[in-house]
C-alpha cells in the first residue's frame, strides 16, 4: 500500500534472464487491497463477511432453496428491522470455565445476549436506561474479571454481566444515608440530686463505655466518651459503596462505680459493668436493587481512642436497619475502607487482580485501581495522575507485568502505581480500543502520527509504509473510535478506522508484523471481537449501508444467507528495475504468476512503465486456476461446486504465463485486479527479462540539451 512517490522508496531489482529468481507475492507488494495473509505466507482474497445469525425461511421439506428469493427477503427486512438496534459494542467470553458461551452486543439503548442454540438475541434487563445516541468520545469497552463481563461506554454507569444474563451496576454510585443513633441522655442540673449520669433517654445497660479511674482516683468509673456510626452497602459481588456521612454523635458522661447518690441508701454500690451502655441505631431507607447487605461501622470512644470506624455488624438485605448495639469497643471488627462511589469512566483494563479505570468526565487525567478481587470497590486514596499536568488519559493497558497509561502525546509506566515513569514523550495513544497484544509479545496501538509497537521496553514505529494513508486517508477527528482485533488464524492485527470523508469505520488496516494491507468489506464496523472458544471467529457489529441494516457479522466466512457487497480485489507491485541504479534499459517479455486454485473465473492485469501509472498493457482474460493436465483432479472447481457431487481437494500451486511485451523500459510495475465474488490466491511471481541490446545500456538517458 506504500510507494516510492508518496511513502518510502520500494524498488525491486529483477535480474535479467528467464525466471532465475521466484519472488513471493508479499515481497513484491506495494498496494494490497482485500487480501489476507495465510499461514503459508501466501495472499488470499478476503471472503465474507456474513451474518452471525442468518435469517431463515420456512421451507417445505425437500424443496429447492431459492437464493434470489432469500436475497429479496433480506433486502425487504433491511429497512424494516434488524436483529439488533444500532450497533455500538460486541464482546464474547467463555465464562464458567468455558461452558458459559456468552456473546454480548450493545445496540442503541439495549444490551443483547446471544441465546446460543436457540439462535436468537435476547434483550437483557438492565438497571438503568442507556443513553439513546451517546456523543461518545471513545468506543465501548469490555473485559472479563472474576468470571464476569464488565462493560462501560464512558457515558452511562458501568455494568457487570454474569453468564446467566444477570446485569447489575458495577459497585455503587449511591451513598447510604447516615445512621441516626439514640443513646443516654443526661438529667437537668436541678434533677441531678435524684438521678445519676446516663440515666435518661435510651439508657439500657450494655457493653459500650471506656473504663477509667476518674474523680477520686480510687473508685472505678466510666469515662466520658463520644461515638459515631457509618453505613456501607455491599452488592451481590461483594463490592462496597462509599461510606455514609457520620451519624449524630452519641455521648456517655463520666460516672463512678460507687456514685454519691444511690436510689437505695442501703445499697453497697454499683458494679462498673452496670454503668456501660448500649445504643439504638437506625438506618432509614432501602439500598439499591443489587444491594445484598448493609455494613454498620462505629468508632471507638473518640475522646479516649482514635476515630477509625470499625465493623459492628453486617445486616443482610437492603431494607432499613434498626438494632441495639451493645458491642464493646474492644470487640469491634475490621476497619472500614474509605472508599469512593464508582464514577463513570472511559478507559479500563485489569492488572494484577485489580480493575484499573481512567478518564472520568470530572477528572479526565486520573487513574484509579480497585481492591484486589473486587472491581467495584475503590479506595479514596488509591489513585495516580500519569501526567504531571493532568492531561487526559487516552488509554490504559497491562502488558508484560507493567501497567501502561497513555495520553495523546505521551506514554507512562505506572511503577507500583506510585511513580509514573515516562516511556515515551511525544508518542501517545489516540484510540484506546486500538491497543492489542500481538502473538510475538509486542503491544501495538495507534498514535497521532501512526502505529507503534512496544517490545522489551523498546518503542518502534511500524506504520512508516502507510504514513501517507494515516496522514491524509483517514478521518482524524474520528480516529479515537478506531477498534482493533488480532485474527486468531492469520495472526494479523486488524484495525478498523473511518476513511477521510466518512464518519464510519469502513476501512480495515491489517498488519502481519512486517507488511500492511488494506481491506474494504462494504460494511461500517462499530466494534470487533474474537470468540473465546474453539471456533476462533472474528465478529463485528456494524451496518450494511446498502441494506440499511445493523447486525452482527462474522468476518472471513460466507453463507447463502447474505451476499457481500461487490468489492475490488487489487494487488499492485513495487516498481521493478534491472540494477541498483535503475539505468539499465530492459525488455520485459513474460511474467509467471504462481497461484493456488481458487475460482473458475477471470481477472485482469495491467502493466505500467517508467514510473507512470498510466496503463500500457491490459489483459482482462487471465484465469486464476490451473489446467487439469488429464489428472482428473480439477473436475469440479469451487465456482461450480454442488453439494453431494463435487469433490474437495487441496489447492494446487500452479503457474500461469502472461505475455508482457514491454520494451525499452527502465522500470515497470503491474497490477492484478478483480471483483468479488472472484477469488484469487497469489503465491509467487517470476519474470522473463532481457537487457535491451540497441546501443549502450545508458544510451537512452537524455543529454541535458535533448528535447
Amino acid at each position: 500500500m506504500a510507494g516510492p512517490s508518496n511513502q518510502q522508496p520500494i524498488d525491486m531489482i529483477i535480474p535479467a534472464g528467464e525466471a532465475q529468481v521466484i519472488f513471493s507475492a508479499t515481497l513484491l507488494a506495494r498496494k494490497i487491497l482485500n487480501f489476507e495473509s495465510t499461514p503459508e505466507g501466501t495472499l488470499r482474497s478476503v471472503v465474507g463477511p456474513t451474518f452471525y445469525e442468518p435469517k431463515r425461511l420456512l421451507e417445505t421439506p425437500g424443496s429447492q432453496f431459492d437464493e434470489d428469493q432469500y436475497q429479496a427477503v433480506l433486502e425487504s427486512e433491511g429497512s424494516s428491522g434488524s436483529s439488533v438496534d444500532k450497533g455500538h459494542g460486541i464482546f464474547h467470553a467463555g465464562l464458567l470455565g468455558g461452558i458459559g458461551d456468552t456473546l454480548i452486543v450493545r445496540g442503541g439503548r439495549k444490551l443483547y445476549r446471544h441465546h446460543g442454540w436457540s439462535r436468537s438475541f435476547e434483550e437483557l434487563t438492565i438497571p438503568n436506561t442507556l443513553t439513546t445516541e451517546p456523543r461518545a468520545l471513545y468506543p465501548d469497552q469490555f473485559l472479563v474479571m472474576n468470571d464476569k463481563i464488565i462493560w462501560t461506554n464512558g457515558i452511562d454507569r458501568a455494568l457487570t454481566i454474569s453468564a446467566d444474563g444477570m446485569v447489575v451496576p458495577l459497585g455503587f454510585a449511591q451513598v447510604p444515608t447516615a445512621p441516626i443513633v439514640d443513646g443516654p441522655q443526661q438529667p437537668a442540673p436541678e434533677d441531678r440530686d435524684g438521678l445519676y449520669p446516663n440515666s435518661l433517654g435510651y439508657s439500657w445497660a450494655g457493653g459500650i463505655g471506656t473504663y477509667g479511674d476518674l474523680l477520686d482516683g480510687f473508685t472505678g468509673a466510666v469515662r466520658a466518651g463520644a461515638w459515631y456510626y457509618y453505613c456501607q452497602y455491599e452488592d451481590i459481588h461483594g463490592n462496597l459503596s462509599q461510606p455514609s456521612a457520620e451519624s449524630n454523635v452519641v455521648l456517655i458522661e463520666s460516672i463512678q462505680a460507687d456514685p454519691l447518690e444511690l436510689m437505695d441508701e442501703d445499697a453497697t454500690g454499683a458494679e462498673i459493668g452496670d454503668l456501660t451502655r448500649q445504643f439504638m441505631v437506625r438506618v432509614a431507607g432501602g439500598g439499591p436493587d443489587h444491594c445484598v447487605a448493609k455494613h454498620i461501622y462505629r468508632t471507638k470512644d473518640t475522646k479516649n481512642n482514635d476515630a477509625v470506624p470499625q465493623l459492628v455488624v453486617r445486616v443482610p438485605g437492603k431494607s432499613q436497619v434498626l438494632f441495639s448495639d451493645t458491642k464493646a469497643d474492644g470487640l469491634l471488627g475490621n476497619a472500614m475502607l474509605n472508599t469512593v462511589a464508582v464514577p463513570v469512566f472511559r478507559m479500563m483494563c485489569t492488572h494484577q487482580g485489580r480493575l484499573v479505570i481512567a478518564n472520568t468526565p470530572d477528572d479526565p487525567g486520573v487513574v484509579r485501581r480497585s481492591q484486589v478481587g473486587f472491581p467495584g470497590t475503590f479506595e479514596r486514596s488509591d489513585f495516580i495522575y500519569p501526567d504531571s499536568g493532568g492531561a487526559e488519559v487516552t488509554g490504559v493497558a497491562s502488558h508484560n507485568g507493567q501497567l501502561i497509561a497513555f495520553t495523546r502525546t505521551s506514554s507512562y509506566v505506572l511503577q507500583d502505581f506510585m511513580t509514573p515513569i515516562p516511556l515515551a514523550q511525544g508518542v501517545g495513544c489516540i484510540a484506546p480500543r486500538s491497543i492489542k497484544a500481538l502473538p510475538d509479545g509486542s503491544l501495538i496501538w495507534l498514535s497521532e502520527d501512526g502505529f507503534y509497537a512496544l517490545r522489551d521496553n523498546q518503542l518502534t514505529p511500524v506504520s512508516l509504509p502507510i504514513s501517507r494513508t494515516l496522514r491524509h486517508g483517514i478521518n482524524k477527528p474520528k480516529a479515537s473510535m478506531a477498534v482493533a482485533v488480532v485474527d486468531p488464524v492469520s495472526k494479523e492485527y486488524r484495525c478498523a478506522l473511518a476513511p477521510a470523508g466518512s464518519n464510519a469505520n469502513s476501512l480495515l488496516l491489517t498488519f502481519n508484523g512486517t507488511n500492511w494491507k488494506r481491506q474494504e468489506l462494504g460494511i461500517d464496523i462499530a466494534d470487533m471481537c474474537q470468540t473465546d472458544d474453539w471456533r476462533r471467529y472474528v465478529l463485528a457489529v456494524g451496518k450494511d449501508p446498502e441494506l440499511d441494516r445493523d447486525d452482527v457479522f462474522v468476518l472471513g466466512r460466507e453463507t447463502l444467507s447474505y451476499r457481500p457487497n461487490t468489492r475490488d480485489i487489487v494487488y499492485r507491485s513495487a516498481w521493478m528495475k534491472g540494477n541498483e541504479t535503475g539505468l539499465a534499459v530492459l525488455n520485459v517479455r513474460s511474467m509467471y504468476i504462481g497461484m493456488l486454485d481458487a475460482f473458475d473465473d477471470e481477472f485482469e492485469i495491467r502493466f505500467y512503465r517508467n514510473g507512470s501509472f498510466k496503463s500500457v498493457v491490459l489483459m482482462t482474460d487471465v484465469k486464476p486456476i490451473g489446467t487439469d493436465d488429464e489428472s482428473g483432479v480439477v473436475t469440479d472447481v469451487a465456482g461450480k461446486a454442488k453439494i453431494g457431487s463435487a469433490k474437495a481437494h487441496d489447492p494446487r500451486l500452479v503457474y500461469r504465463q502472461v505475455p508482457v511485451g514491454l520494451e525499452n523500459v527502465t522500470s515497470w510495475a503491474f497490477e492484478i485486479r478483480a471483483k468479488s465474488p472472484t477469488r484469487l490466491h497469489l503465491a509467487a511471481f517470476g519474470f522473463d527479462v532481457s537487457i535491451a541490446t540497441a546501443g549502450n545500456v545508458r544510451g537512452r538517458i537524455p543529454h541535458r540539451t535533448d528535447v
